[in-house]
């Protein structure tokens, strides 16, 4: 089994123009954290909204278990509306379901959506309960039995969370599984680039990221150096798995570099591109498939999930 664990959220998503974008004051084609305030805020400057659960590490699980694969998921939720939703979403899509309620009442955690006509999708992030997971909401019994551990980079902000992954890492470890890690966005490894620096180092077999938030952590400016210097400064990863855009990927393995086209595809909402693609390829290394067969599912899942809008896509993935 393959457990993700990240920020258990639910989207609300709405196409709009450019101009919106600074009528709004929204970070464009990023990810950035609000407080409820400005949720709610953005909530209602949305007319036509399309719900459904979401987040990083869930997407990539669903995807997951879309492809064939056996997986599960930890997040935190509230026991309101949205959190009710968000399991119902995960019980549907036939998932092992490892998410816990809390205790406060923060709501569950939704992330409003804009996509631009470009593709582009700007995130803004109301962590809610999901931000809270702790050490103490893990579920031990699964993490010891995963094959792959999948972590995202977006819950690495509050300690409790940290020490949760940190905790979930080794338990896995000392189990005979693997660790991977998402960085997630260019803002989680300026924020936490020695933590990451170092958690890489001790526990991490899979990193995933796209070139910017390679380019992020080492601190170059060119994609290339950065593989070098990766793989020099990382000799314990096992993979680097790097997306880049519609440039497609590099996989660097035993200090070789893999390149794979993106598969060609029209581009509606770039929401979830990389969570699939890491799905995709998970899913070839819960089948022991070749690093070419994994990234061409990695490829064609991302290009599947940009071509229409969301992140639990209608059509049939062929």
């Amino acid at each position: 089994m393959i457990i993700c664990i990240g920020n258990a959220l639910v989207d609300s998503l709405e196409q709009i123009e450019e101009f919106v974008i600074d009528e709004l004051n929204l970070n464009k084609a990023r990810m950035t954290l609000v407080d409820k305030e400005r949720s709610n805020f953005l909530l209602q400057n949305m007319k036509n909204p399309i719900y459904e659960a979401g987040g990083s590490a869930a997407n990539t699980a669903y995807w997951i278990s879309q492809l064939g694969g056996n997986a599960g998921f930890i997040g935190k939720i509230s026991n309101d509306d949205l959190g009710k939703q968000f399991k119902l979403s995960l019980k549907d899509s036939g998932l092992n379901d490892y998410t816990v309620f809390e205790s406060e009442d923060n709501q569950t955690g939704l992330c409003a959506i804009f996509i631009t006509p470009d593709g582009e999708r700007t995130m803004n992030t109301y962590l809610g309960a999901g931000e809270h997971l702790s050490v103490d909401d893990l579920h031990i019994d699964a993490i010891k039995e995963a094959k792959i551990l999948y972590m995202e980079g977006y819950l690495w902000d509050k300690p409790s969370s940290k020490s949760a992954f940190l905790n979930a890492a080794k338990i896995n470890k000392e189990s005979g599984g693997l660790n991977s890690i998402s960085l997630s966005d260019v803002f989680c490894v300026e924020m936490h680039r020695d933590s990451f620096v170092s958690f890489i180092t001790d526990d991490i077999d899979y990193v995933f990221c796209n070139e910017d938030e390679l380019n992020s952590l080492t601190l170059l400016s060119s994609t290339n150096e950065s593989f070098k210097y990766f793989g020099e400064k990382f000799p314990k990863v096992k993979e680097l798995i790097c997306t880049l855009g519609s440039e497609g990927a590099v996989i660097l393995k035993n200090g070789e570099r893999h390149s794979f086209e993106a598969t060609e595809t029209r581009v509606v909402d770039k929401t979830g591109a990389g969570d699939f693609f890491a799905a995709g390829y998970l899913y070839g290394l819960q089948k022991d498939l070749s690093v070419d067969k994994s990234a061409n599912f990695a490829n064609k899942s991302a290009a599947h999930v940009i071509s229409e809008i969301g992140v639990r896509p209608k059509r049939k993935f062929n």
